[in-house]
């Protein structure tokens, strides 16, 4: 039992530390959201990526475009 929770953990861990597409685009958005709206050419300190919502009928089929899109909008709120 100890066994299976301990390959449980570490199979968790190991996708926790990856950086998926939505997460990229998250943070290339957030930047150029909070330049945008900031008028600053310096980058920004990018917040932790937030779980990937759901995707809707109008969302793009790339993890990378939906993340960006999420970024930025939350960038240009922050700037």
């Amino acid at each position: 039992m100890k066994k299976l929770i301990l390959l449980l953990g570490l199979i968790l861990s190991m996708n926790t530390f990856a950086v998926s597409d939505f997460c990229k685009g998250f943070g290339a958005g957030y930047i150029t959201g909070y330049k945008q709206a900031s008028g600053s050419s310096f980058d920004p300190f990018v917040p932790f990526c937030p779980f990937q919502p759901v995707k809707g009928f109008n969302d793009p089929d790339s993890d990378y475009e939906h993340g960006y899109i999420i970024g930025y909008e939350k960038g240009k709120k922050a700037g």
